[in-house]
């Protein structure tokens, strides 16, 4: 697997050794039938991601929970999205919506699993 590139041109280590990856998750819940306004909020989350590789929004809409994902290349830009001012406006506004902070998470993300 030594000298393995993926499509975009970065190396891939061996199998287990594809690290390279950080997110932050943003998971919260609004209750049965909020897809659109959890569509309105990750919309907020996305505009203060600014540099991230790719932000989504997992939805349970029957359930009312949802969470959104931003992907990023350098752990200090995950550890630092949820202080940003705009990531806090959002986050402030969901406290203020629901009665409690969302839940924030960093994770490291590992590509080229095999299953």
């Amino acid at each position: 697997m030594r000298g393995r590139r993926r499509p975009d041109g970065r190396r891939v280590g061996p199998r287990g050794a594809g690290l390279s990856l950080h997110g932050t998750e943003v998971a919260f819940r609004l209750g049965p039938g909020t897809g659109d306004e959890a569509r309105a909020i990750a919309k907020g989350l996305a505009a203060a991601a600014d540099g991230c590789r790719r932000h989504v929004l997992f939805l349970d809409e029957a359930a009312g929970e949802y969470g959104c994902l931003a992907e990023w290349d350098r752990r200090e830009d995950a550890e630092g999205y949820a202080a940003r001012p705009a990531t806090r406006a959002v986050l402030a506004g969901l406290e203020a919506r629901t009665g409690k902070p969302p839940r924030v998470r960093l994770y490291a993300m590992q590509e080229d699993v095999v299953l």
